[in-house]
């Protein structure tokens, strides 16, 4: 048994829309969220933009990256506040900067007022500056159980790696 299928005709309105339906539309690469007010605002006049990183040299090391910047300023972070022990640190964090860090965190151990489970959730907000050749600035957020931190790190690159030269907890 053979099976007819009959043409029929499509109206010439009807092939047009087939057609639109099959491709596909470029959206803009700019919008306004109403006319004349651009979605991505400029840079204000007041502000001006320092450095340019593609403008430093990183002694042959390979660029800092944000993750590795945020593990740093969660271990920095935990050494400080009495959780991590300083010399698991020693190889990427300066020897003064260790000893100070070790001191405080061993001084909010001692604090009758300090959490036994002091934890830091989650690294908000990573920012990294390049200053000059070879150092990287960097500030990050630490989020806790209570109350959240900032921190400060000066990276340099030292001996073929990048060494924290320098760290603030506010």
């Amino acid at each position: 048994m053979s099976t007819m299928t009959a043409a029929v005709p499509v109206p010439a309105r009807s092939r047009h829309l087939s057609v639109v339906r099959n491709e596909q539309l470029s959206l803009p690469l700019t919008w306004e969220v109403s006319p004349g007010v651009p979605a991505v605002p400029g840079i204000p006049r007041h502000l001006r933009v320092v450095g340019d990183p593609g403008t430093y040299d990183t002694g042959g090391l390979e660029k800092l990256e944000v993750a590795w910047v945020a593990r740093m300023a969660r271990a920095i972070g935990e050494v400080a506040a009495g959780v991590r022990p300083a010399a698991q640190l020693s190889r990427w964090v300066e020897r003064h900067q260790l000893e100070r860090l070790g001191d405080r965190g061993a001084a909010m151990r001692r604090h009758p007022s300090a959490k036994s489970e002091h934890q830091w959730r989650t690294v908000r907000s990573v920012r990294l500056c390049p200053v000059a050749d070879g150092i990287v600035e960097t500030s990050a957020v630490l989020v806790g159980e209570s109350r959240s931190r900032a921190i400060a790190i000066r990276f340099e690159a030292v001996a073929g790696r990048w060494l924290v030269t320098a760290a603030s907890l506010v």
